[in-house]
Formats: C-alpha cells, sequence, structure tokens
C-alpha cells in the first residue's frame, strides 16, 4: 500500500448493526459487505456519537463531539470555521468527492453560529472542502439524473410512504430508476471518468437509505420473506424515561402489530440489499481498475433505526443499542489481524484514523482516536467506554402535554414524531461499556442496564440500591469525560515562559 492510500468512507443513513447477518442477523445475506469483511475487521461495538444524522455526521468529519462543536440538534450543520476531514485530506493532496447525502456541510459561510468565519477561502463549506460534488435527497432523486421521467416518478411515489410513521410498499419503479442504483452509477463514473489519477482519493458514498420513507423497487421489496424477519423482544416500558413513552404513542405504536412490524423490517432489509448489490458492482469496478489494493475502505451508518424495538420506530432522543450501535467494517489492504473485535469505536474516530493511515498529522482539537496502530497490527489501547450525546436545552414533552396524536402507525395527518423539535427538546448522555450503560437525563431521569445479562436493555436499574456502586463509577466516569472532552481551541499561545526552555538552557 502507498503512503498516500485512496480512502473510501461509505456510510449509509439510519441502519443498526443488528440489521447485518456480519452481526448475527439471520434473514439478510449482504454478500458484499462480507466479502469486504474478509479483507479486513468487523468491529462489533461501534457506536454513533448523537442518534440523528446531522449531529452524527457532523461529529464524525470534525472528529470533535457535538457539543463540542454546537451541533446540538438536527438539520445543524458544520460551523464553517471548523476543520474538517475532507478540507485536511484536499490540502495534502488529495482528490476529494462526495456521492449521496450530504447533511453536514453548509453550502455557504453564511452561518447561525456566534462570530464570523475568519478565513472564508478555507472555510468548511461542501463547494470549498469536495472537489466533485453529486448529491442525493431521501426517496430517488440524484444529481445528473433528476430530471429522468421515471426518476422523478419514482421519487414522487416514494413520499406515498414518507408521511406516516411506519408507511411502506413496494416502488413501481425499475431498480435502475432508483437513487442506490444511481448512486453506484455515479461512483462507478467517477471512479473510471472523473478522479484525478495522479493524486489520492478520498470519496464519501453516502446512501440517503435505508432511511424512511421504507420503500424499495422489485425484487427487493420482496425479497425478504416477512415471516422470517426477527422481531425484536417487547418492552413493557416499564420504569423507562416518559419521553420514550410519548414518542410510542406519537408514533401509534400502542396500535401496531406484529405483522405490520415484521412487513416494515422485510422492506428495511430489502433497502439494505439493494445497497449491498449495489456495493458489489462498485467493488467489482474497483478490483477492475487496480484500486482495490491500495484503498483503505469503512462502511458505517450515522445511526440506528429501533425497526420496532423498544416500542419505536426510526430515531429518537433515547440511547438504546437499536438507535446508536452502527456497523463498522474496516477493509485495509495487507491486513493480516483479527477478522473481529470487540473494541469498542465512536464514528467520531474515523477523522484521526483516516488522516493516520494517510501519514497526516491530526489537527489540534480532535477529539476522536486513531485505529491506525490497530489496523498495522502495533500496540493499541482500545477504549473503555464510549459516550453518545443528545438532546437540546429545555423540558421535554409528557404524556399531559399531548392532545392529538396518530390514531395508527399508518396515518399519515401528523407526519413522524422523530421530525418535530420537541421530539429532541431534553438533553442526555450515554456511557456504555461491554457490560453497563448508564444514561443521565438533564430532567433527572436515567437508565443503568446489565448488558451481559440483560443485553435488550429491558429492565431499567437506575434507582435499584443494589447497584448504586456500579451507577456512580459510571457517572465517575462520564465526569472525567465531561471534563476532558472540553474544547481545546483556541491553543494557548498567549504565555511566553515555558519551564521547559529554561531546563534545556541549563542543564
Amino acid at each position: 500500500m502507498d503512503s498516500k492510500p485512496n480512502l473510501l468512507l461509505i456510510q449509509t443513513d439510519q441502519q443498526t448493526a443488528e440489521t447485518l447477518s456480519l452481526y448475527g442477523n439471520p434473514a439478510l445475506h449482504t454478500p458484499a459487505l462480507e466479502s469486504l469483511a474478509e479483507r479486513g475487521v468487523v468491529f462489533e461495538f461501534a457506536f454513533c456519537n448523537y442518534p440523528a444524522c446531522s449531529p452524527s455526521r457532523s461529529s464524525m468529519f470534525t472528529g470533535r463531539y457535538a457539543s463540542t462543536i454546537g451541533v446540538q440538534a438536527n438539520h445543524m450543520m458544520i460551523n464553517p470555521a471548523e476543520i474538517t476531514l475532507p478540507q485536511v485530506l484536499k490540502q495534502n493532496g488529495y482528490q476529494t468527492a462526495i456521492i449521496g447525502k450530504n447533511h453536514a456541510f453548509m453550502e455557504t459561510t453564511k452561518t447561525y453560529y456566534p462570530a464570523e468565519v475568519a478565513d472564508r477561502e478555507q472555510a468548511s463549506v461542501l463547494n470549498q472542502v469536495f472537489d466533485y460534488v453529486r448529491l442525493a435527497d431521501h426517496g430517488h432523486m440524484v444529481d445528473g439524473y433528476r430530471d429522468d421521467p421515471e426518476c422523478k416518478a419514482a421519487h414522487a411515489w416514494s413520499h406515498t410512504c414518507w408521511v406516516s410513521p411506519m408507511g411502506h410498499g413496494t416502488n413501481p419503479g425499475r431498480p435502475e430508476k432508483c437513487g442506490t442504483y444511481l448512486l453506484g452509477d455515479t461512483m462507478i463514473d467517477y471512479l473510471e471518468n472523473r478522479r484525478d489519477p495522479a493524486k489520492p482519493f478520498f470519496t464519501w458514498l453516502s446512501f440517503p437509505d435505508p432511511h424512511t420513507p421504507y420503500q424499495a423497487p422489485e425484487p427487493y421489496a420482496s425479497m425478504i420473506d416477512p415471516a422470517k424477519v426477527p422481531l425484536p423482544p417487547k418492552d413493557c416500558l416499564d420504569g423507562k424515561p416518559e419521553r420514550q413513552r410519548v414518542a410510542y404513542l406519537m408514533d401509534a405504536m400502542d396500535t401496531a402489530d406484529d405483522e405490520l412490524i415484521r412487513k416494515v423490517r422485510a422492506i428495511h432489509y430489502g433497502m439494505i440489499r439493494f445497497i449491498d448489490d449495489t456495493l458489489a458492482r462498485v467493488f467489482a469496478k474497483m478490483e477492475e481498475l487496480g484500486l482495490t489494493n491500495n484503498t483503505v475502505v469503512v462502511f458505517t451508518s450515522d445511526h440506528g433505526d429501533s425497526m420496532g424495538a423498544h416500542g419505536l420506530i426510526q430515531k429518537h432522543n433515547l440511547f438504546y443499542d437499536s438507535f446508536t450501535h452502527v456497523p463498522f467494517i474496516v477493509s485495509v489492504p495487507g491486513y493480516q489481524g483479527a477478522k473481529r473485535t470487540k473494541h469498542l469505536v465512536e464514528l467520531i474516530d474515523i477523522m484521526p484514523t483516516f488522516l493516520d493511515m494517510a501519514g497526516i498529522p491530526i489537527p489540534p482539537g480532535v477529539q476522536g482516536r486513531s485505529l491506525a496502530s490497530y489496523l498495522s497490527g502495533q500496540a493499541y489501547t482500545p477504549r473503555d467506554y464510549v459516550v453518545i450525546e443528545s438532546g437540546e436545552e429545555g423540558e421535554p414533552l409528557g404524556i399531559a402535554d399531548l392532545t392529538v396524536r396518530p390514531e395508527h402507525p399508518l396515518d399519515d395527518r401528523y407526519f413522524v414524531w422523530c421530525a418535530y423539535r420537541e421530539a429532541w427538546v431534553g438533553k442526555g448522555k450515554s456511557i456504555r461499556t461491554l457490560a453497563w450503560k448508564l444514561n443521565i437525563y438533564a430532567n433527572g431521569e436515567g437508565e443503568l442496564y446489565d448488558l451481559v445479562n440483560d443485553r435488550d436493555e429491558l429492565h431499567n436499574l437506575f434507582g435499584n440500591p443494589d447497584f448504586t456502586n456500579v451507577r456512580s463509577e459510571l457517572e465517575r466516569k462520564l465526569l472525567h469525560w465531561t471534563m476532558k472532552k472540553e474544547d481545546r481551541l483556541p491553543l494557548n499561545t498567549t504565555v511566553k515562559l515555558h519551564y521547559a526552555d529554561v531546563k534545556a538552557k541549563h542543564a
């Protein structure tokens, strides 16, 4: 592998790790991802840093926590003054490309953050940090195909599944005119015709699926038999935060039966298989062009989808693994290590890992941890825990505040609860080890789960006096994390006297 390898970040939207056979799912076979894993390693315990799109993506591309960079809610974007992964790679000779969904980078330097962007020429905005930009929207709109009548028809139909919590169906469009396929075509065209062969490339191949709308063309819509789809364990919600019961009611999940949950899951899995088949085409083209042996590939997602687990659908302001546990597969040319590892990983680790693999210094202020030493077989100390954040400032809505709500999960009068700002009011932090998870909310609610004996997070031990010591230890770790992650920028250059200089002078 050359000193500056190509870097390919493949990201899906709203996909929990447990959807893949690589993480134990018996219903969905993904040959392309399984072949990728054979050339690298599956990280069994990787987590997003915020269970919503833009905070997760923004923290990933800055290597800094969402609360550090001020992206505390969905649809907020990266402050253009932040230093980002594609910006650093471009400055160090990489050709950078985004193909697919953005939801991280602003398109201008006009910002809602305090203070002016000092250097507009170096700002982290979409068309400055990426040399090649081909965007895609949920549904089937992809740059270069937006005027195609069949693509427009597939996109229009998809929105019939968009406006209710569990809307789903078979898109009548041909697969070749649907977004996932078109993104594969765009990526192949980039590899063959658009990239500069004199430069290494960094490409963010970002699929909007399997996020809502839950729909796919044939053969993918009926590829997975709903009867063979595993159901999540039942959660009675006893002792759970009130915000969970609010979400349960506002998406009318109290009226969803097992048959409906299986059908929606089957469509979700079909969307994932469509992505996998598209990746097979991309990987074949990379092999044909001689790129495989000099390209580091990471496959992941920005956050999960509960898919009926805990009586919830889509994403929410909560910390269950169904929302936060994401697939994380890394292929490194010449990798000789273990094929699976239980080392804990956060998405903010991607930025320093890629920079390390490219031999580029990691900028000050980055809070993620590079995995490069592990991937190259050198000494590596794994994380003891991961931390996930969520929520905006304020008091979350309670059940008593609800006056209107959907009558059933296919009721299209109110849209989906996770799209409402009020659904994300109420800050929280989660600390997770391999054995325990503690969730602390600003309004005083909390959750504690024994992940060894209760991996499905059904029994909240937060108020159980038998586990006071466990809770206190995790609270201590979270306090230390909070102090350690406080922003290190700007760097202190104001003091001119340094004891190290004195020692060197008089040694």
